[in-house]
Formats: structure tokens, sequence, C-alpha cells
């Protein structure tokens, strides 16, 4: 049913394909960027054709062209799919589930628990979500690992206030009552009838927030604190261009294929999540339907 809205609704079905289409990129990128013979023990390292500075136009070799320090772009931006779903999924899963796992039992059992919890949950939300990841990834050094840690850490916390509020309102509802009365027991409770009542909004967020963890990871690493030095990922590839966006004094666009293409990918990835669970929100939200 779910499935049959989404592909009546025409911008989740350009999300869909979009999607799709990372997905492909992501899956067949062995045969698309082919890794060199003696990158074969690292295949996100990108491969060097040089060892100049200066950028190099797209050519039958390089389709995409060479950014500074004359890494392949095209070789960047296919294996760097694979960068961005890694980041993405692991970073909004783990998150998820340390939201909904800390928020539904918090809620479930109330009182004086769930407002020490809460309380918890919001020095944590205090923090400017970036700038913390930026300083956690500062003490922690360099690494894809230290950037999915640092997200995960001040991600949680939505996840758990969504899921808490949707729980206070089902744990009150006569099935969850009758199930008390029954001796059903409290991790049965919440397994069985309150989260499968109160998930979706949840998975909704979550679809919504993967573009979002996507760019911040490409943030941290554009500002060279995320993925290391040559790794395929689309945030470094847009700091390999910082120094030539403004191309030269007569010509501002003579390199922007050093930044145009990581952006791009950047944009249609953010946006594909973007567009299905808008999607999905609309299909599931029973007032935006009413």
């Amino acid at each position: 049913m779910v499935m049959k809205k989404l592909l009546r609704n025409p911008l989740s079905m350009i999300g869909l394909i979009l999607l799709l289409g990372f997905v492909l990129v992501a899956i067949f990128a062995p045969w698309i960027a082919p890794t060199p013979e003696n990158n074969k023990n690292d295949p996100f390292r990108v491969p060097r054709y040089g060892w100049g500075s200066n950028p190099e136009p797209p050519s039958k070799a390089h389709p995409m062209g060479l950014t500074q320090g004359k890494y392949d772009i095209f070789y960047g931006i296919v294996w760097g799919t694979r960068t961005a779903f890694q980041v993405g999924l692991i970073v909004t899963g783990l998150a998820c589930l340390v939201g909904v796992i800390i928020g539904s039992t918090s809620a479930y059992i109330g009182g004086k628990f769930d407002e020490v919890v809460m309380r918890f949950v919001d020095v944590f939300m205090s923090f400017p979500f970036l700038i913390a990841a930026i300083v956690i990834t500062a003490i922690l050094g360099r690494g894809l690992d230290k950037v999915i840690f640092a997200l995960v850490i001040f991600r949680w916390t939505g996840y758990a206030r969504l899921i808490r509020g949707s729980v206070l309102q089902v744990k009150e509802e006569e099935y969850v009552m009758a199930a008390r009365a029954g001796g059903v027991s409290h991790p049965k409770i919440v397994t069985r009838h309150v989260l499968p009542n109160t998930i979706f909004p949840v998975l909704i967020q979550a679809s919504m927030n993967m573009g979002s963890i996507v760019v911040t990871a490409s943030t941290l690493s554009f500002l060279g604190l995320g993925a290391p030095e040559g790794y395929a990922d689309w945030g470094q590839m847009i700091s390999f261009a910082r120094n030539w966006i403004l191309g030269t004094p007569d010509n501002p666009l003579t390199y922007w294929y050093t930044v145009i293409w990581p952006g791009l990918a950047i944009v249609l990835f953010v946006l594909s999540w973007n567009l299905i669970g808008d999607a999905f929100r609309d299909i599931m939200d029973p007032r935006i339907q009413g």
C-alpha cells in the first residue's frame, strides 16, 4: 500500500530514481571506476596521476578531470558514493537505535526516571551539533570511524525526544493497559504493542536525516577532520578544490570541474533522501491525509 502511494507521487518517484542511481553506482563501483593495480589493497584510496598542484580539465582518460594533487575526480565521486552510504546508514542506524531504546524506556517507565533521562537529553541537545562534532573529531583525530562516533553521540537525542512523545500517548491506550492487566511482561508490551505503533515517525525522521548526516560528514572532511587525505569522500574532493573555486582573474570558471562534480553529488544525494522522507511523511501522517 505504501509503495503504491510512493509510486503515484511524482516527487517521491524522483527521489527513488535518484537514490536507486546512487545505489547502483555504489554496488558497481569496482566496474564503473576500476581500482589501479597499485591500489588493490585499498580501493577507497583515490589514485593520483602526478604530483603537481594545478588541476587538469576533463579528458578521455579522466572524464571529470584531476583535482589538486592530481587526484582523479571521477574515481573519488564513484567510490565516495560508498563512503556516503557507509557513514549515513551507520550513523543513522546507531543513532536511531540508541534514541529509540532510551526514549521509549524513559517514557514507558515515566516518573522521576523520565525526568532525569530527559534532563540528560537536554544537556546533549544544548550543544550545537556541528560544533560538537568538530570538537570531538579534533580531539579523537582524523578518520571515518571518529566521524561516525562523533555524529552518533550528538544525533540520538532527536530520536529519543520523538519516540518519547509518541510512547507517552500510546502507553495509556486501552490495548496497552489490557496487556498489563493480562500479565504480559513489560519488555513484551513495549516491543509488541508500543513500538509498532510509535516507530513510524522515527523512521520518517531517520530517512530525512540521512542527507544531513552526509552533509555534516562532508563538512568535517572539508575542514580536514574527516576522512584521511586521499580517501574517496565527497567532502574531501571539495576540499581539494578550495584553492581553485574562484578560477583565474580572467576566467572565474577555469576550474569549475573541481567543485561542481562533488558538489552536485552531495546535492543530489541529499535531495533524494529528502524527497523520499517528505513522501513517507505525507503518506503516513494521518493529519495530512485528513
